[in-house]
């Protein structure tokens, strides 16, 4: 019960700051604040890629 309820709480904590890292990266005003918030972003969603997995490897066929 408790490992569901630390990783419900984990993924939503990780769901929530790529949300709001993915609005500023957009929306924000200030060039900086996106570019900051592009790094970050870039980051986060690359953390769970495997080592030698390239953006179009899944579009590739066998």
């Amino acid at each position: 019960m408790t490992y569901g309820l630390v990783s419900a709480t984990a993924v939503l904590l990780y769901g929530g700051t790529v949300s709001l890292l993915a609005l500023t990266a957009t929306f924000a005003r200030r060039a900086t604040l996106r570019r900051d918030a592009r790094a970050s972003l870039a980051v986060l969603v690359r953390a769970g890629r495997p080592e030698g997995a390239s953006e179009g490897a899944e579009a590739d066929g066998p």
